[in-house]
Formats: C-alpha cells, sequence, structure tokens
C-alpha cells in the first residue's frame, strides 16, 4: 500500500498478513541521493514480520535538477522520512486496526542520516533507531569528496585500484599484529603509523611501489585538509583507508552545482570550500545531523545503536567517532549516554559492509542468525522493549555460503580483545574490554 504525500513524496508501506504482523512499524532508509523505495529493505521487513515503510524523500532519480528546488532538498533532508513515518502509521492503524506498538528506523550511510535527523529532529517518531556510517555533517564530508574528486580528475598520473590496495597492504603488514591477533585486520588503526616514502619506487623498479607524483598524490588525499583560507575540513584519511575513485559524484555536483550556485551545468572546477561550504550552511542547515543535544529522544525513552566501518572511504570514520564523543559530553558523561545510544565501531569494514573484516551483524550487509547477539536491529528491539542494552555483537565474515569467521563488535570505547588462546577466527575466544593505557 502507497501513495505521494503533498503530490511528490512517494511512500509505501507492506503490510504483512494480521496474523503473521508482529506489531511493529520498522522504517527504512535510502542512501546516496535517495529518489527511489528501497525495495530491498521493504522485503527483507515484511518477511521479518514487521509492517514496514519507506520512501523516495519527494523526488525521483530521474530528477536530474531536484536539489533546485527548496522544498525537494528539505524533504530530502529529513521531511519526507518524517511525513512517511505519519503516513505509515495511519495506514497501519487502519489496516490491522490499531497502532504499532513499536516502531523503528534502519539505514546505513544517506539513510544512516537519515536515522539521525529522526532521531534529532522528530525524537517520538520511533522508539529505536539503528544507524550505519550515517554522515552526520554530510556538507563537511562532501568538502573532502569534492576536493579529492577534483584532485584525481586532473592528475596526470591517477591512482589505481592496485595502487590504494598497495597502500592498504602496506599498513595491514606494518600494523596488523598490534592487536594481538595477525587476520589482515587493524583493530583500530589510529594505532598505526606507516613511512609513506617506503612505498615509493627505487631506481629501475616498477611494481610494488609508487611513482614519486603517485606517492604525492596519495599523501595529499590521505592527509588532512585545510583550505585556503585555513577552514580545517578533517584530520585525513585513517592509514589503510582508500579514497573514493574517479571525478566528483553526481550528488555533490547537485549539492554544489544546483543547491548554492543554481546552475544545472556549473563547472566543478570553480569550486570554493570557504564560500561554497558556508552557503550550503546557510541556505540548508538540515542536512546536518550532528545535533548532540539528544534529551528529548531521551526523554521519550528512544534507544539508538549507530555503526561505523573503520575502513569506510565515503563517512570518514573519525566523523562519527567524534559525533559520540560530543554526544557523551553534551548528555553527562558514557554511563549516562551508554542507557540510550551506543556506537559500534567495526575493524576491517568498508561503507556500509564489505571490506577485510567481519561485517554481518544486521544492518546493510545483512546476517547470519536472526538473534540479538547476530543483528542489530532484533540488539535494538530488546533494548527498547526488554531493557536489555547491547553490551557486544557478533559480526560473520562470509566466504560464498559458509562463515569463515566470528568476531566482537564491542561498544566504543571498548574493543575486542583476544584470550590468548583458542581460535582466531571465533568471537567465543575474544572478549570486550577498554583500550589499554
Amino acid at each position: 500500500m502507497g501513495g505521494l504525500i503533498e503530490g511528490t513524496i512517494r511512500f509505501e508501506v507492506w503490510l504483512p498478513a494480521p496474523d503473521r504482523w508482529n506489531g511493529r512499524l520498522l522504517g527504512t532508509g535510502v542512501g546516496g541521493s535517495a529518489g527511489t523505495l528501497n525495495y530491498s529493505g521493504l522485503a527483507d521487513g515484511v518477511d521479518r514480520g514487521f509492517a514496514t515503510a519507506s520512501t523516495d524523500t519527494g523526488h525521483t532519480l530521474a530528477e536530474k535538477d531536484w536539489m533546485l528546488h527548496s522544498r525537494a532538498a528539505r524533504n530530502y533532508a529529513d521531511r519526507g522520512v518524517h511525513l512517511m513515518t505519519l503516513a505509515a502509521k495511519a495506514v497501519i492503524e487502519r489496516f490491522y486496526g490499531h497502532a504499532a506498538g513499536y516502531a523503528y528506523f534502519e539505514g546505513c550511510s544517506g539513510g544512516g542520516r537519515e536515522a539521525m535527523k529522526e532521531m534529532e529532529e522528530y525524537p517520538k517518531d520511533y522508539n529505536g533507531v539503528l544507524a550505519g556510517a550515517p554522515g552526520v555533517n554530510m556538507p563537511l564530508l562532501s568538502v573532502r569528496h569534492m576536493l579529492v574528486g577534483l584532485w584525481q580528475q586532473h592528475a596526470s598520473d591517477k591512482l589505481t585500484a592496485a595502487d590504494w590496495q598497495l597502500v592498504t597492504d602496506r599498513v595491514v603488514a606494518t600494523c596488523d599484529t598490534l592487536d594481538g591477533v595477525k587476520d589482515g585486520v587493524l583493530e583500530d588503526p589510529r594505532r598505526c603509523q606507516v613511512p609513506w616514502k617506503s612505498l615509493l619506487c627505487g631506481p629501475g623498479q616498477s611494481s610494488g611501489c609508487l611513482t614519486a607524483s603517485k606517492l604525492a598524490l596519495m599523501e595529499k588525499i590521505s592527509g588532512p585538509i585545510v583550505s585556503a583560507r585555513g577552514m580545517v575540513v578533517d584530520e585525513g584519511l585513517l592509514p589503510g583507508a582508500t579514497a573514493r575513485p574517479g571525478p566528483p559524484p553526481p550528488l555533490l555536483m547537485q549539492l554544489f552545482g544546483q543547491g548554492v550556485h543554481h546552475d544545472p551545468h556549473w563547472n566543478a572546477n570553480a569550486f570554493d570550500p570557504d564560500r561554497d561550504l558556508a552557503a550550503v550552511y546557510r541556505r540548508y542547515p538540515h542536512f546536518r545531523a550532528d545535533d548532540t543535544d539528544l534529551q528529548p529522544f531521551k526523554d521519550a525513552g528512544g534507544k539508538a545503536i549507530l555503526y561505523q566501518g573503520w575502513m569506510d572511504p565515503s563517512v570518514l570514520p573519525m566523523s562519527t567517532v567524534k559525533y559520540y564523543e560530543a554526544v557523551t559530553q553534551r548528555m553527562g558523561g558514557s554511563p549516562a549516554t551508554d542507557r540510550f545510544v551506543r556506537l559500534f565501531m567495526v575493524p576491517g569494514m568498508l561503507h556500509c559492509k564489505g571490506g577485510s573484516g567481519c561485517d554481518r551483524f544486521g544492518g546493510e550487509a545483512g546476517r547470519v542468525q536472526d538473534d540479538a547477539r547476530h543483528d542489530a536491529l532484533r540488539a535494538l528491539i530488546r533494548w527498547v522493549e526488554r531493557g536489555k542494552p547491547p553490551n557486544e555483537l557478533v559480526a560473520s565474515r562470509m566466504k560464498g555460503s559458509r562463515v569463515v569467521r566470528t568476531r566482537l563488535l564491542c561498544p566504543y570505547p571498548q574493543e575486542e580483545r583476544y584470550r590468548d588462546s583458542g581460535s582466531t577466527n571465533s568471537a567465543g575466544d575474544f572478549y570486550c574490554a577498554l583500550p589499554a593505557e
């Protein structure tokens, strides 16, 4: 069942038969520039017994100039999901004859940002939110990706996927065992220090190394970005993380070209980080999802699980870490914050899924088992409805249809630690603890 809200916001609610409904609403987010429904999320949710909803946020992928319209931009930022939620609740009450007992929202990337906006702006919409790689300051992250895209586009000696893999391999070879386990995964890449000059090709060397121009570009992309006027964009990529390949993606061209300059044919070479970011902040404040005052959500009894891959090339992991740390400080310290929001950092994981680590624990990558230890959504439900917070999650790594490794995910700042005996491929031989001083 579905329809249009205000003539532009398309939504659908997939409804299980009354005898299969679990009494809950599940809202599902969409990533990137939205413009489509999350059909995989709708199908998975209804198969699990949820009345499941999704929205395109008010535009379609075929509309290339939607960012020229302020209402469409606002609907994309947060309003579309909120109105979908109200409509879905009304549909549920009419179809089943009573309201949903609980409501949950899950999403990653753009969907993770949508989850954050629901928690921050509409704290009574959902009892629990599951937000992956949320990109809490999407405009600021966009500055990095815009600049990196331009640098790569104009480079005479471009970095290839093989070059970035060489960088990652050197990081792993240098720092893999810092966590006590040799498994090709860094538990916390912040501890790793690599002499990048060691990647420079020597005389007569043409493989397994970087030319001087490629090394300079890699260091430029990986390092901190500071604008010409001194604005600090970020602290750089973590060791082992790569950059998104290619020129600036379409969403960034829409954001800065249409949203800032009102020009669908804008030349990206005219990008000015200081001027254009300030304009986005001024015109689209709702694109940010970094409000640290979560008291209304807490007062409403809401619970949130955030997750983030340490090797994410799209949403810099430290942006999520710093947001969580800022929330912790704002909300009265770790004990108070842990009562309603927890962050799980995922070693080796890329953007929402994939990478060298264990990425199956619910959310975007899917789950191996439908229970509160192996699925973050089930853990969130147990926390909301039974008052049992997630002290750990079990993530799995798949090879085809076979589980080849399981590991613990720990609530930040705790991390997984090996017991020094047993299998390094079994989560049962690890435990969660605070980092050693």
